[in-house]
């Protein structure tokens, strides 16, 4: 008795159903799996083109141009579809075959339409092996072949939104929602760009757009959560976030946003514990320390690695907790950016600072920064106030003093009020997001202008990086005091030449507040999180006053508020000056 061969079961429905799997996994980026499936597939259909060309240009995602050359020449030799050649001239070009990929091309052009659809399957090619500026230069051909077709519109606009180029995305995804008003996606990128353009309400009513459509689409649900925080509706946000938790429980993104939104309204107990969700949303866990995590345990005759794991101006607030565990009975060491080593020698309790993570160092146990908040049970009553950052005398008399003696000129009154100026964050122009919100938390030097009318002031600057040379272009008597800086032990020892500190929320903020010296932040609509909502003071620092802006942009509204008390605080000096001089003529 025999059997009857096997077959090759290449009909459309076995096809369709691997595509539709290596979709989910090249969703997840996980390119290996959609490698494995497709040589399964290829075992028992060796010359199924789809299958080929899945399989070359998941090579060409993986970095492997060597691997991906052969199953696309055969795709070319089956087929000669102008996709399949597109994808193998560039495979040919990425190994250096210059010639071989130019005839390829030829060959390609040749056969491809000259139409908004072949364009746009080519860009679709092209951004499914990684290639996105590629992709891009295929739809805008596509959009001048076809223009207005809204699949291509939303995905040109989806792209420029990485790019960085919200205002043009936006023109797109518009166009694509004037064709297309029912795709729920379309309504969602469309609230991405507002968002990045500093259009707060109207990005979460293009959200609500999309929930309108879709309503328990994920990414909408947590857009709407993330959207309110920004807002300022925090309580909302919470609400949001276990809408969203409904229709995807344990999103860690999602449940990060609900985190911050806990902190920013003050149930901090709970907010603490849910912040640790930021390992699994936006945060790297360490792997290159050899123990445990510290867990609450006795630490008395142990020896602990506090570390960094954020932004500088988060290792400023947080550092405050070293002293708590060196309390608890700790040797306490401190990895941390070269910039924070000097300035947290001084932090008291902590035994040893270095940037460098020897790898033969020996702990008993590790703790991030920003996780001793949650450990200790921060509430906003209970915060270990500032100052806890210090400077040495001699410091503060050899690079303060002069601070002061520069910005008299020779020719001030000493009884002018020195104010140190920060109008800029240091811009990260290669994260999007985090480049708008550095757009949003930063103004320029002319918005500053109505300082400078306020008579019995000399002002002297902090700016660093690029936004320091708007000192020169708007030519405000303006003093620089940054030249030999070289860590944030310099800064320190240079304010305290300063009698007061504006600042945009960025880290010399904490610095400054840090070491119980006044400061004034001036702090953008959507304001973080740690500043909770619609306060002129912080727990965090006792010296610190925060005049945040009423409305998105409105810089001239915080602006014109700390003219006032600007021009409050000279008058109240004049009146103590001439009080003291009257009682002492008595």
């Amino acid at each position: 008795m025999t059997t009857a061969p096997a077959i090759a079961d290449t009909s459309e429905t076995v096809i369709d159903s691997l595509l539709s799997r290596c979709r989910v996994f090249e969703q997840r980026k996980d390119f290996a799996a959609v490698r494995r499936e497709a040589l399964h597939f290829l075992a028992g259909n060796r010359s199924d083109v789809a299958a080929l060309a899945l399989l070359g240009r998941t090579e060409l995602r993986l970095g492997r141009a060597g691997r991906a050359l052969a199953p696309l020449k055969r795709c070319v030799k089956q087929s000669g579809n102008f996709i399949f050649r597109l994808l193998y001239a560039h495979c040919l070009k990425r190994l250096g075959h210059a010639d071989e990929a130019a005839e390829e091309l030829a060959s390609a052009g040749r056969s491809m339409p000259v139409s908004g659809a072949a364009f746009f399957a080519a860009g679709v090619t092209f951004e499914g092996v990684g290639e996105i500026d590629l992709a891009i230069r295929f739809y805008r051909q596509s959009l001048l072949l076809a223009p207005g077709v809204p699949c291509v519109s939303h995905r040109l606009g989806r792209h420029l939104l990485d790019k960085g180029k919200p205002e043009e995305a936006l023109e797109l995804i518009n166009t694509a929602i004037a064709g297309k008003a029912d795709e729920a996606y379309y309504h969602l990128d469309q609230g991405v760009a507002l968002e990045l353009t500093g259009r707060l309400e109207e990005s979460l009513a293009a959200v609500d757009n999309a929930i309108a459509v879709a309503p328990d689409n994920p990414e909408a649900l947590h857009n709407r959560s993330h959207l309110l925080l920004l807002l300022n509706r925090s309580g909302a946000a919470i609400t949001a976030a276990d809408r969203a938790l409904e229709v995807r429980p344990d999103y860690p993104a999602t449940l990060f946003t609900r985190a911050t939104a806990l902190l920013k309204v003050g149930r901090w107990e709970e907010g603490w514990r849910e912040y640790e969700w930021r390992w699994r949303s936006c945060q790297t866990p360490r792997t290159d320390i050899r123990c445990p995590p510290w867990e609450g345990g006795d630490l008395r005759g142990r020896h602990i690695l506090l570390h960094a794991e954020q932004g500088l101006g988060d290792s400023l607030q947080f550092v405050r907790f070293a002293t708590l565990v060196a309390r608890l009975g700790a040797r306490v060491s401190l990895h941390v950016p070269e910039p924070l080593v000097r300035l947290f020698r001084r932090v008291q309790g902590v035994s040893d600072v270095f940037s460098t993570l020897s790898s033969d160092a020996v702990f008993d146990c590790h703790c991030p920064l920003a996780s001793l908040p949650m450990m200790f049970g921060i509430t906003p009553e209970t915060v270990p106030a500032a100052p806890y950052l210090s400077v040495a005398p001699e410091m503060a008399a050899k690079q303060g003093d002069p601070v002061r003696r520069l910005a008299e000129n020779g020719d001030g009154n000493p009884r002018d009020l020195i104010v140190g100026l920060v109008w800029s964050g240091a811009p990260r122009k290669n994260k999007v997001r985090s480049y708008a919100l550095d757009e949003r938390r930063s103004l320029k030097l002319a918005d500053l202008e109505p300082l400078f009318s306020v008579s019995g002031i000399r002002f002297v600057s902090f700016q660093l990086d690029e936004a320091a040379q708007q000192r020169v272009e708007t030519g405000f008597p303006l003093t620089d005091v940054t030249q030999g800086i070289t860590d944030f032990a310099d800064t320190a020892a240079r304010l305290t030449g300063t009698d007061l500190l504006i600042t945009v929320d960025t880290s010399i903020a904490h610095l400054a507040a840090g070491m119980g010296w006044p400061v004034w932040m001036l702090s953008r609509f959507d304001g973080c999180w740690r500043w909770l909502e619609g306060r002129s003071d912080t727990p965090w620092y006792p010296t610190m006053r925060i005049i945040r802006q009423e409305a998105p942009g409105d810089w001239a509204g915080a602006v014109g508020a700390a003219r006032r008390m600007l021009a409050g605080e000279v008058q109240q000096r004049q009146f103590y000056r001439e009080k003291a001089l009257s009682e002492n003529l008595t």
